[in-house]
């Protein structure tokens, strides 16, 4: 059917479509139908803190259904309001895939979803204008998991107060999501982490000073590396086949290379600029991050798949390889430096996650994409501690520290050197004046 309510369906729903049917088979080839339905059930009431894989938890069958019904639950509600796709809205589906995979579910993205729904009651806005915060939002689905289930156990009492506590926070969320991007200057792409940050921070805060402890979860699973990677090179070879496709061979190939010039951080949305030929981009930066990982000899679960499938996403609006790659290079060389096991959840997931700084390495450079990449490592391999996990996207809460910090040093490197340059043009014409 391809019409809804007289809106005519995007053909990139479709391939979101398809994807959700590729986990969904998937997992049941893995995984028998009790096996799925009991994991799925666990995943919905686990606490969901980081790092809590859910192929780990639950397997990987209920892992990859769970992802497909989140996913497809957005999608329906972007056709309901009739959303028209751009390259932002890619990226959240695609983060939605990722991180159902270890911390987002229904029971506890529900409320904070409502709470943005709520939001745009308030504020007199359509739900369509907000959707992509309710999309995002949930990446502080584990603060309504935590207080729900904190006692891995079913209390009345306390799963009202999570679904409060969820409909508030989601209420607030785009307001802080707004407010923080002057902090970065849209030099990170993960905006929707930072705000996550600064509100799972002031809820650790309150549970510490009322003396709930957070234990962060420890859930990494190692034996479905060889499944995930062909999962991933698959959706990346269609997505890539589906560019060249539509667009003609040639045409994607001059986009492409058009695309790889890209450095406006203001005006980043590749699908809007190069339709189908962002696609390709999307399958290519695939490609790199799970051959990345491998390389590394990292396993390949659901976080490292919610990493790979996070740069996929945000290659329709922000990453390529031209400033993808020195931030990768600059992550995978702090990795060796740290005082953590090469091979730790943290320091694998950082070096994924450091790719939302790409438009860094954009505007100033191959060099400072390298000292970026390093140093949100550095950052990121701790940041968790001061929110307890209850953070999802906590690569882009160490994002913005990164950022506000490099960015001062960056600007005033520039207006040194250009002022070493005047003061020597100066003298050589002083020198000409003089003979």
């Amino acid at each position: 059917m391809q019409k809804t309510c007289s809106f005519k369906i995007p053909a990139d729903y479709y391939i979101i479509f398809g994807i959700c049917t590729l986990f969904i088979i998937l997992a049941f080839v893995l995984n028998t139908p009790y096996e799925i339905l009991n994991g799925y059930l666990l995943i919905n009431t686990s606490r969901s803190v980081l790092i809590t894989d859910y192929v780990a938890l639950a397997g990987v069958g209920a892992a990859l259904v769970n992802s497909a019904i989140l996913v497809l639950f957005n999608l329906f509600l972007l056709i309901l309001n009739k959303r028209e796709l751009n390259g932002k809205i890619i990226a959240a589906l695609f983060l939605t895939f990722g991180f159902s995979l270890f911390g987002k579910n229904m029971l506890n993205t529900l409320p904070i979803m409502a709470g943005v729904w709520l939001y745009g009651k308030a504020s007199g806005n359509k739900f369509s204008d907000v959707v992509i915060y309710a999309m995002i939002s949930a990446t502080i689905a584990p603060i309504v998991s935590e207080v729900a289930f904190f006692d891995e156990s079913f209390n009345l009492i306390n799963f009202i107060i999570a679904y409060g506590i969820g409909v508030f926070v989601g209420f607030i969320f785009p307001v802080i999501a707004n407010y923080v991007k002057v902090m970065h200057n849209n030099y990170c792409l993960y905006n929707g982490g930072i705000a996550g940050g600064f509100i799972a921070t002031m809820f650790a805060g309150i549970f510490k000073s009322i003396g709930v402890e957070i234990i962060p979860e420890n859930l990494w699973d190692t034996t479905y590396t060889m499944h995930l990677a062909i999962l991933a090179y698959s959706i990346a070879a269609a997505l890539i086949i589906y560019g060249l496709v539509t667009e003609n061979v040639i045409t994607a190939f001059k986009k492409y290379i058009k695309l790889l010039k890209e450095k406006n951080k203001d005006d980043c949305d590749y699908l809007l600029k190069f339709r189908n030929t962002a696609y390709i981009n999307i399958g290519i930066m695939c490609i790199v991050s799970t051959t990345v990982m491998l390389a590394l000899n990292k396993p390949i679960n659901g976080p490292v798949l919610g990493g790979i499938f996070t740069v996929s996403g945000f290659a329709a609006c922000g990453k390529h390889l031209k400033n993808a790659i020195p931030i990768l290079i600059g992550s995978t060389i702090a990795v060796f430096f740290n005082h953590l096991d090469m091979f730790a959840p943290v320091n694998s997931l950082a070096i994924l996650f450091s790719t939302g700084l790409a438009p860094i390495a954009g505007k100033y450079g191959f060099h400072w994409g390298i000292i970026t990449g390093f140093l949100h490592v550095s950052i990121a391999i701790f940041i968790g501690d001061i929110n307890g996990g209850l953070n999802l996207y906590n690569n882009g809460f160490a994002g913005s520290f990164v950022s506000v910090l490099i960015l001062p040093i960056i600007v005033a490197e520039k207006i040194m050197f250009l002022k070493i340059k005047c003061k020597i043009l100066r003298l050589k014409n002083r020198n000409k004046v003089k003979k």
